[in-house]
């Protein structure tokens, strides 16, 4: 009897551990298509290289932030395994199209940018960061509902 549970826990272990060219193509036309998806997205990729360029030159002024963006900005921190950060994605999308001339909003994989996830200490996810042109970022973690979201721009970035 152990000898059979043996066998068909190895059977399982190396079925599901093996991957198959079809599956490659699969996942490969999944990433092609996602990242044809996120060119049409007004919600902005943001990487360590884009963030110093466009938010803070953390480089040029480690200890004290300096927003170099001429409009405020939002900073969805999330991952693609996220369930909250799936439920907020939409709404992020269409405060992106309600503000576009006044503000920018970006998003930042946690699991493919570690570096600015430990700058800004995300510890939990979603996080989202709201950058006024002049003075400092206003956390918020968790998801939100589009109405919190709007309230949080008008008070703070939109005046």
């Amino acid at each position: 009897m152990k000898k059979i549970i043996t066998i068909l826990v190895i059977a399982i272990l190396l079925t599901a551990c093996g991957n198959s060219k079809d599956d490659k193509k699969k996942a490969n036309n999944e990433e092609a298509t996602a990242v044809e998806v996120e060119d049409n997205s007004l919600v902005k990729s943001l990487n360590y290289k884009r963030f110093v360029k466009d938010i803070w030159d953390i480089e040029k002024y480690p200890d004290s932030f300096a927003y170099q963006g001429k409009l405020p900005c939002i900073i969805d921190f999330y991952a693609d395994w996220c369930g909250p950060c799936k439920k907020i994605a939409p709404i992020m999308e269409e405060l992106a199209k309600e503000y576009e001339d006044r503000l920018i909003i970006y998003k930042v994989n946690t699991d493919d940018e570690a570096k600015l996830s430990t700058i800004f200490e995300v510890k939990n996810i979603p996080t989202i960061y709201f950058m006024p042109v002049e003075g400092q970022p206003l956390k918020q973690v968790g998801a939100r509902s589009k109405e919190e979201y709007i309230s949080i721009i008008n008070k703070h970035l939109i005046k």
